[in-house]
């Protein structure tokens, strides 16, 4: 009989002992943003010193949503996401044109590391995508590169100057886009659905 009550105080005394432990907050710590200045690496077309394929924006197609591990995130907003996020990011686009694009990349750095690996995230890197391209109103996602190897060189390369779980940002440093007869186009900025963090580029 005293075995049994000794046996229940001790499991009681167990439970209260682990609901005393404090559970670390899960503060939001990471961040998508956009350059600070956007344009200053290229000049658009028509502006003195311009490229004849870079553009002030992109405006023919627009970044819908942009999700990291399945959550629906807001650039330039911190959120909460485990080490491996830069594995784990996809970008919803929609062609608000009337051309066909069969390519777009949005490249993202890292700008708490010089001259860390840049981290692709694109449509058409897969040959199938590429042969079915982008249509006219059509909606799309942009996928980093869904690779082991590749994952462990951007690990190996980020774990040469830090450790992984210092980083905390990934900049969008430029977008590419190749058009159906194979036009290129280069911007730093591309136009947004929600308009709370536009990229900062100079108005028009």
């Amino acid at each position: 009989m005293h075995t049994s009550y000794f046996i229940r105080f001790l499991v009681l005394a167990i439970v209260g002992a682990l609901l005393c432990i404090p559970i670390a907050a899960q503060t939001p710590n990471k961040l998508i943003v956009w350059k600070k200045e956007p344009g200053r690496g290229i000049k658009a077309a028509g502006t003195p010193g311009g490229q004849s394929n870079a553009l002030a924006q992109f405006d023919d197609f627009e970044i819908e949503e942009i999700l990291v591990e399945g959550k629906s995130i807001i650039i330039g907003q911190p959120f909460t996401a485990s080490n491996d996020w830069l594995n784990a990011i996809k970008v919803r686009i929609k062609n608000v044109s009337q051309q066909k694009f069969q390519f777009i990349q949005i490249t993202l750095s890292l700008p708490q590391i010089m001259g860390g690996p840049i981290i692709p995230v694109c449509f058409g890197c897969a040959l199938a995508d590429r042969e079915k391209g982008i249509a006219p109103a059509e909606e799309v996602e942009l996928q980093t590169v869904h690779s082991d190897k590749f994952y462990d060189w951007v690990k190996t390369s980020i774990s040469a100057k830090t450790s992984l779980s210092n980083i905390s940002t990934a900049q969008i440093e430029r977008t590419l886009a190749i058009l159906w007869d194979g036009t290129q186009l280069i911007s730093d900025c591309v136009k947004t659905v929600n308009t709370q963090k536009p990229c900062p580029r100079d108005p028009p």
